[in-house]
């Protein structure tokens, strides 16, 4: 029999692998173990002073299985979970989705409109254009610390008109999707 590399010889031991694992991992995990600890053997210098192969192919196991624990653990892998249906459902546009998205559109319009003009001038560059504190402050000529004021102002006047707002097309909307759920229940059905 000829023997190109080690990972060549172990694979007279995969069944038995295969059997070990089984009772450590889950069974996903099992092929790409034994494809990581071929990996590991077949790119192995090629020198074959091994005294003890099996003794050998076993430590090279669970050093792949201790690279295993440590990347889970690292990754935090425990706290993942599969995308499926019922932990993320699909997100249709609806037609009330839509007329929500206008209407919370028009009531961030009309609360920016209520601002004073600088102080909405500020906000809308800094957090919709993007600019930095100074370079707001040295276009108003003010300090960072007032264009921080600025905006601090702009977002209480705004949280305080989107927030307690009492309009009946979105009484119920804004309250995430809890919310939605419920005036999607009490909504006529459309037929």
């Amino acid at each position: 029999m000829l023997i190109k590399s080690p990972a060549d010889y172990f694979w007279r031991y995969v069944p038995e692998l295969k059997s070990y694992l089984s009772k450590r991992l889950d069974r996903g995990e099992i092929d790409d173990v034994v494809q990581d600890v071929m990996l590991k053997l077949h790119t192995r210098d090629a020198r074959w002073d091994i005294r003890f192969p099996k003794r050998y192919f076993y430590q090279v196991v669970r050093s792949t299985l201790v690279d295993l624990y440590r990347r889970n653990r690292s990754r935090c892998v425990h706290h993942h979970c599969e995308l499926s249906p019922e932990t993320h459902p699909r997100d249709d546009l609806s037609p009330i989705r839509i007329l929500q998205a206008r209407e919370e559109v028009r009531a961030a319009r009309a609360a920016l409109a209520l601002l004073p003009q600088r102080t909405r001038e500020i906000f809308l560059a800094v957090r919709l254009e993007g600019q930095s504190l100074k370079q707001v402050a040295a276009s108003h000529g003010i300090s960072t610390s007032a264009v921080e004021k600025h905006i601090t102002r702009a977002l209480n006047t705004l949280s305080v008109q989107l927030h307690d707002r009492d309009d009946p097309i979105t009484d119920g909307w804004g309250a995430g999707a809890r919310g939605r759920r419920l005036a999607m229940s009490a909504a006529p059905a459309l037929s």
